[in-house]
Protein backbone atom coordinates (compact mmCIF):
# COMPACT_ATOMS: atom_id res chain seq x y z
CA UNK A 1 0.00 0.00 0.00
CA UNK A 2 3.00 2.34 -0.25
CA UNK A 3 1.22 3.90 -3.23
CA UNK A 4 -1.70 5.16 -1.22
CA UNK A 5 0.62 6.29 1.39
CA UNK A 6 2.16 8.57 -1.21
CA UNK A 7 -1.36 10.97 -1.91
CA UNK A 8 -1.32 10.96 2.10
CA UNK A 9 -3.87 7.92 2.35
CA UNK A 10 -3.44 4.60 4.54
CA UNK A 11 -3.76 1.02 3.45
CA UNK A 12 -7.18 1.15 5.82
CA UNK A 13 -8.31 4.36 4.24
CA UNK A 14 -7.32 2.82 0.91
CA UNK A 15 -9.61 -0.23 2.02
CA UNK A 16 -12.73 1.66 2.48
CA UNK A 17 -12.31 3.55 -0.62
CA UNK A 18 -12.17 0.27 -2.68
CA UNK A 19 -15.47 -0.66 -1.04
CA UNK A 20 -17.05 1.90 -2.02
CA UNK A 21 -16.34 1.99 -5.30
CA UNK A 22 -17.60 -1.54 -5.72
CA UNK A 23 -20.90 0.04 -3.35
CA UNK A 24 -21.36 3.27 -3.90
CA UNK A 25 -24.18 5.86 -2.18
CA UNK A 26 -24.38 2.60 0.68
CA UNK A 27 -24.79 4.00 4.23
CA UNK A 28 -21.88 4.08 6.45
CA UNK A 29 -22.91 1.61 8.71
CA UNK A 30 -23.94 -1.14 6.12
CA UNK A 31 -20.40 -0.10 5.16
CA UNK A 32 -18.95 -1.27 8.21
CA UNK A 33 -21.13 -4.61 7.83
CA UNK A 34 -19.76 -5.18 4.57
CA UNK A 35 -16.00 -4.64 5.89
CA UNK A 36 -16.97 -6.20 9.15
CA UNK A 37 -15.83 -3.32 10.97
CA UNK A 38 -16.52 -0.99 13.92
CA UNK A 39 -18.94 1.79 12.30
CA UNK A 40 -16.97 4.42 14.27
CA UNK A 41 -13.57 3.34 12.60
CA UNK A 42 -15.36 3.40 9.57
CA UNK A 43 -16.97 7.04 9.47
CA UNK A 44 -13.43 7.83 10.82
CA UNK A 45 -11.86 6.61 7.46
CA UNK A 46 -14.69 8.25 5.41
CA UNK A 47 -14.16 11.57 6.99
CA UNK A 48 -10.56 11.65 5.93
CA UNK A 49 -11.48 10.65 2.61
CA UNK A 50 -13.97 13.46 2.07
CA UNK A 51 -11.23 15.93 3.30
CA UNK A 52 -9.35 13.80 0.39
CA UNK A 53 -11.40 15.04 -2.29
CA UNK A 54 -11.77 11.42 -2.91
CA UNK A 55 -15.64 11.20 -1.09
CA UNK A 56 -18.48 13.98 -1.72
CA UNK A 57 -18.82 16.86 0.72
CA UNK A 58 -21.77 16.37 2.92
CA UNK A 59 -22.17 12.84 1.64
CA UNK A 60 -20.72 10.79 5.06
CA UNK A 61 -23.69 9.62 5.69
CA UNK A 62 -24.57 7.78 2.58
CA UNK A 63 -20.96 8.32 0.82
CA UNK A 64 -20.66 8.29 -2.53
CA UNK A 65 -17.21 7.91 -4.34
CA UNK A 66 -15.36 10.52 -6.74
CA UNK A 67 -13.92 9.23 -9.76
CA UNK A 68 -10.52 7.75 -9.03
CA UNK A 69 -9.67 10.01 -12.41
CA UNK A 70 -10.12 13.53 -10.73
CA UNK A 71 -9.72 12.29 -6.96
CA UNK A 72 -6.62 10.97 -6.92
CA UNK A 73 -5.35 13.00 -9.97
CA UNK A 74 -5.79 16.02 -7.81
CA UNK A 75 -4.07 14.80 -4.77
CA UNK A 76 -1.10 13.48 -7.10
CA UNK A 77 -1.09 17.10 -8.73
CA UNK A 78 -0.82 18.10 -4.85
CA UNK A 79 1.66 16.13 -3.62
CA UNK A 80 3.77 17.34 -6.65
CA UNK A 81 3.63 20.75 -6.78
CA UNK A 82 4.67 20.35 -2.66
CA UNK A 83 7.64 18.44 -3.60
CA UNK A 84 8.56 20.76 -6.10
CA UNK A 85 8.29 23.20 -3.70
CA UNK A 86 10.45 21.83 -1.45
CA UNK A 87 13.07 20.67 -3.95
CA UNK A 88 13.31 24.78 -4.84
CA UNK A 89 13.86 25.06 -0.54
CA UNK A 90 16.68 22.19 -1.02
CA UNK A 91 19.28 24.70 -2.58
CA UNK A 92 18.82 27.15 -0.11
CA UNK A 93 18.53 24.88 2.62
CA UNK A 94 21.69 23.20 1.74
CA UNK A 95 23.78 26.88 1.06
CA UNK A 96 22.76 27.23 4.72
CA UNK A 97 24.08 24.35 5.97
CA UNK A 98 27.21 24.56 3.91
CA UNK A 99 27.58 28.20 5.80
CA UNK A 100 26.96 27.21 9.00
CA UNK A 101 29.40 23.59 8.07
CA UNK A 102 32.18 26.14 6.99
CA UNK A 103 32.12 28.65 9.85
CA UNK A 104 32.14 25.96 12.73
CA UNK A 105 34.95 23.94 10.45
CA UNK A 106 36.45 26.47 7.99
CA UNK A 107 38.85 23.24 6.72
CA UNK A 108 35.80 21.99 4.79
CA UNK A 109 36.38 25.01 2.30
CA UNK A 110 39.05 22.07 0.57
CA UNK A 111 37.96 18.59 0.06
CA UNK A 112 40.41 16.36 -1.63
CA UNK A 113 39.45 13.73 -4.35
CA UNK A 114 41.64 10.64 -4.69
CA UNK A 115 42.09 8.30 -7.81
CA UNK A 116 39.85 8.29 -11.11
CA UNK A 117 37.24 6.71 -9.58
CA UNK A 118 36.54 9.32 -6.79
CA UNK A 119 37.48 12.40 -9.00
CA UNK A 120 34.33 10.88 -11.50
CA UNK A 121 32.12 10.63 -8.48
CA UNK A 122 32.55 13.79 -7.80
CA UNK A 123 32.22 15.56 -10.88
CA UNK A 124 29.20 13.61 -11.07
CA UNK A 125 27.70 14.35 -7.76
CA UNK A 126 28.57 18.51 -8.81
CA UNK A 127 26.54 18.16 -12.18
CA UNK A 128 23.80 16.71 -10.97
CA UNK A 129 23.48 19.28 -8.31
CA UNK A 130 23.69 21.93 -10.62
CA UNK A 131 20.69 24.38 -10.75
CA UNK A 132 21.52 27.70 -12.80
CA UNK A 133 24.87 26.70 -14.95
CA UNK A 134 28.09 25.08 -14.97
CA UNK A 135 31.00 25.62 -16.65
CA UNK A 136 34.71 23.86 -17.61
CA UNK A 137 37.84 23.92 -19.38
CA UNK A 138 39.01 20.12 -20.80
CA UNK A 139 42.45 19.32 -22.18
CA UNK A 140 44.34 16.27 -22.44
CA UNK A 141 45.79 13.52 -21.47
CA UNK A 142 42.92 11.19 -20.69
CA UNK A 143 43.42 7.79 -19.43
CA UNK A 144 40.50 6.14 -20.33
CA UNK A 145 39.60 5.11 -23.82
CA UNK A 146 35.65 6.17 -22.96
CA UNK A 147 36.52 9.60 -21.86
CA UNK A 148 34.83 10.61 -24.68
CA UNK A 149 32.01 9.32 -23.88
CA UNK A 150 28.81 11.65 -22.35
CA UNK A 151 27.80 10.85 -18.65
CA UNK A 152 24.18 10.43 -17.87
CA UNK A 153 24.75 13.59 -15.49
CA UNK A 154 25.69 15.76 -18.12
CA UNK A 155 22.59 14.83 -20.25
CA UNK A 156 20.57 15.22 -17.13
CA UNK A 157 21.97 18.81 -16.39
CA UNK A 158 20.75 20.24 -20.37
CA UNK A 159 17.46 18.22 -19.85
CA UNK A 160 17.22 20.28 -16.83
CA UNK A 161 17.98 23.47 -18.94
CA UNK A 162 20.95 24.44 -16.86
CA UNK A 163 23.31 26.16 -18.86
CA UNK A 164 26.67 25.02 -19.94
CA UNK A 165 29.45 26.26 -21.16
CA UNK A 166 32.98 24.66 -22.27
CA UNK A 167 36.30 25.62 -23.63
CA UNK A 168 38.07 22.64 -25.40
CA UNK A 169 42.21 22.46 -26.07
CA UNK A 170 42.69 22.29 -29.89
CA UNK A 171 44.20 18.63 -29.20
CA UNK A 172 41.30 17.47 -27.50
CA UNK A 173 39.90 17.62 -31.47
CA UNK A 174 42.55 14.87 -32.60
CA UNK A 175 41.13 12.09 -30.06
CA UNK A 176 39.69 9.35 -30.87
CA UNK A 177 35.55 9.98 -30.33
CA UNK A 178 36.06 13.84 -29.20
CA UNK A 179 34.41 15.09 -32.67
CA UNK A 180 31.14 13.28 -32.52
CA UNK A 181 31.20 13.80 -28.40
CA UNK A 182 31.63 17.99 -28.75
CA UNK A 183 28.70 17.73 -31.63
CA UNK A 184 26.21 15.88 -29.96
CA UNK A 185 26.74 18.22 -26.86
CA UNK A 186 26.05 21.25 -28.85
CA UNK A 187 22.90 19.71 -30.21
CA UNK A 188 22.15 19.28 -26.80
CA UNK A 189 22.51 23.09 -26.08
CA UNK A 190 26.25 22.91 -25.09
CA UNK A 191 28.21 26.42 -25.75
CA UNK A 192 31.64 25.45 -26.22
CA UNK A 193 34.72 27.34 -27.14
CA UNK A 194 38.26 26.52 -28.18
CA UNK A 195 42.11 27.44 -27.64
CA UNK A 196 45.17 26.34 -29.29
CA UNK A 197 45.92 25.52 -25.67
CA UNK A 198 44.31 25.71 -22.02
CA UNK A 199 46.06 25.72 -19.12
CA UNK A 200 43.94 23.48 -16.51
CA UNK A 201 41.15 21.11 -16.16
CA UNK A 202 38.22 22.80 -14.35
CA UNK A 203 34.60 22.75 -13.38
CA UNK A 204 32.67 25.12 -11.67
CA UNK A 205 28.96 24.46 -10.85
CA UNK A 206 26.87 27.42 -9.79
CA UNK A 207 29.90 29.96 -9.18
CA UNK A 208 30.02 27.46 -5.77
CA UNK A 209 31.72 24.62 -5.96
CA UNK A 210 34.82 23.99 -8.29
CA UNK A 211 37.18 20.47 -8.68
CA UNK A 212 40.45 20.95 -10.61
CA UNK A 213 43.95 18.59 -10.98
CA UNK A 214 46.02 18.51 -8.34
CA UNK A 215 48.31 15.86 -9.52
CA UNK A 216 49.26 14.75 -13.20
CA UNK A 217 47.12 11.52 -14.19
CA UNK A 218 48.86 9.48 -16.99
CA UNK A 219 47.52 5.97 -18.62
CA UNK A 220 50.66 4.10 -16.58
CA UNK A 221 49.53 5.65 -13.13
CA UNK A 222 45.54 6.31 -12.75
CA UNK A 223 45.17 5.51 -9.56
CA UNK A 224 47.39 8.43 -8.44
CA UNK A 225 45.31 11.17 -10.04
CA UNK A 226 44.47 13.92 -7.44
CA UNK A 227 41.60 16.83 -7.45
CA UNK A 228 41.22 19.21 -5.29
CA UNK A 229 37.52 20.43 -4.57
CA UNK A 230 37.18 24.22 -3.60
CA UNK A 231 33.28 25.19 -1.87
CA UNK A 232 31.97 28.99 -1.80
CA UNK A 233 35.17 30.72 -1.19
CA UNK A 234 37.25 33.86 -3.15
CA UNK A 235 39.34 30.84 -4.68
CA UNK A 236 36.30 29.65 -6.26
CA UNK A 237 35.64 33.11 -7.64
CA UNK A 238 39.07 33.41 -8.24
CA UNK A 239 38.89 30.32 -10.90
CA UNK A 240 35.67 31.46 -12.12
CA UNK A 241 37.10 34.97 -13.50
CA UNK A 242 40.17 33.00 -14.80
CA UNK A 243 37.37 30.86 -16.98
CA UNK A 244 35.73 33.87 -17.97
CA UNK A 245 38.75 35.42 -19.17
CA UNK A 246 39.70 32.31 -21.29
CA UNK A 247 35.95 32.32 -22.71
CA UNK A 248 36.68 36.00 -23.75
CA UNK A 249 39.79 34.68 -25.68
CA UNK A 250 38.55 31.46 -27.21
CA UNK A 251 37.12 31.10 -30.54
CA UNK A 252 33.47 29.43 -30.98
CA UNK A 253 33.08 26.11 -31.68
CA UNK A 254 31.15 25.24 -34.74
CA UNK A 255 30.55 21.50 -35.00
CA UNK A 256 27.21 21.13 -35.72
CA UNK A 257 26.19 19.73 -39.49
CA UNK A 258 24.08 22.89 -40.63
CA UNK A 259 22.02 21.81 -43.14
CA UNK A 260 23.16 23.73 -46.93
CA UNK A 261 26.55 24.59 -45.53
CA UNK A 262 28.71 24.53 -48.12
CA UNK A 263 31.97 22.63 -48.24
CA UNK A 264 34.45 25.77 -47.39
CA UNK A 265 31.86 27.17 -44.14
CA UNK A 266 32.51 23.58 -42.85
CA UNK A 267 36.39 23.84 -43.61
CA UNK A 268 36.53 26.93 -42.33
CA UNK A 269 34.48 25.93 -38.86
CA UNK A 270 37.17 23.09 -38.61
CA UNK A 271 40.53 25.31 -39.44
CA UNK A 272 38.89 27.52 -36.59
CA UNK A 273 38.37 24.81 -34.30
CA UNK A 274 41.87 24.08 -34.32
CA UNK A 275 42.09 20.41 -35.34
CA UNK A 276 44.59 19.13 -37.55
CA UNK A 277 45.13 18.26 -41.05
CA UNK A 278 44.05 14.53 -40.51
CA UNK A 279 41.60 15.01 -38.22
CA UNK A 280 40.28 17.13 -40.65
CA UNK A 281 40.58 15.17 -43.76
CA UNK A 282 38.58 12.54 -41.77
CA UNK A 283 35.84 14.98 -41.33
CA UNK A 284 35.08 15.99 -44.80
CA UNK A 285 36.23 12.72 -46.25
CA UNK A 286 39.04 14.06 -48.54
CA UNK A 287 42.68 12.95 -48.84
CA UNK A 288 45.31 14.96 -46.92
CA UNK A 289 46.60 16.01 -50.83
CA UNK A 290 42.87 17.74 -51.78
CA UNK A 291 42.64 19.27 -48.25
CA UNK A 292 45.88 20.89 -48.19
CA UNK A 293 45.06 22.38 -51.42
CA UNK A 294 41.83 23.79 -50.41
CA UNK A 295 43.58 25.11 -47.18
CA UNK A 296 45.81 27.13 -49.06
CA UNK A 297 43.03 28.70 -51.28
CA UNK A 298 41.29 29.71 -48.28
CA UNK A 299 44.74 31.75 -46.79
CA UNK A 300 45.22 33.49 -49.86
CA UNK A 301 41.70 34.43 -50.30
CA UNK A 302 41.50 35.73 -46.57
CA UNK A 303 44.99 36.77 -46.59
CA UNK A 304 46.01 34.62 -43.69
CA UNK A 305 49.44 33.31 -42.71
CA UNK A 306 48.50 30.29 -41.43
CA UNK A 307 45.83 27.58 -41.30
CA UNK A 308 44.52 28.63 -37.82
CA UNK A 309 44.82 32.03 -38.61
CA UNK A 310 42.33 31.95 -41.52
CA UNK A 311 40.54 29.78 -39.37
CA UNK A 312 40.58 32.87 -36.61
CA UNK A 313 39.85 35.27 -39.32
CA UNK A 314 36.78 34.10 -40.60
CA UNK A 315 35.34 33.01 -37.77
CA UNK A 316 35.46 36.42 -36.22
CA UNK A 317 34.50 38.72 -39.75
CA UNK A 318 31.98 36.08 -41.15
CA UNK A 319 32.58 34.18 -43.75
CA UNK A 320 31.81 35.46 -47.44
CA UNK A 321 33.68 33.47 -49.97
CA UNK A 322 33.10 30.74 -52.79
CA UNK A 323 33.82 27.56 -53.22
CA UNK A 324 36.82 26.51 -53.53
Amino acid sequence: MADWEAVGLSAFDAQVYRQLLRDPGVPARQLAESLELPPATVEEAVARLAEAGLVRSGSEAAPAPVDPRSGLGMLVRERRAALDGVAAMTDQLAREFSAGQLQAEPSRLIEIAVGRDAIEARIDDMLRGATVQAVGTDTPPYVADGSHQVSSAELALLERGVKFRAIYAAEVLDHPGWVARLRSMAERGEQSRVLPQVPVKLLIVDGTTAILPLAGDGPSRPGQARAVVVTDSALTSALQVLFDQLWGQATPLRLTESAGADPVTTLINLLASGMKDEAIARQLGVSGRTLRRRISQVQDQLGATSRFQAGLQAGRNGWQGEGV
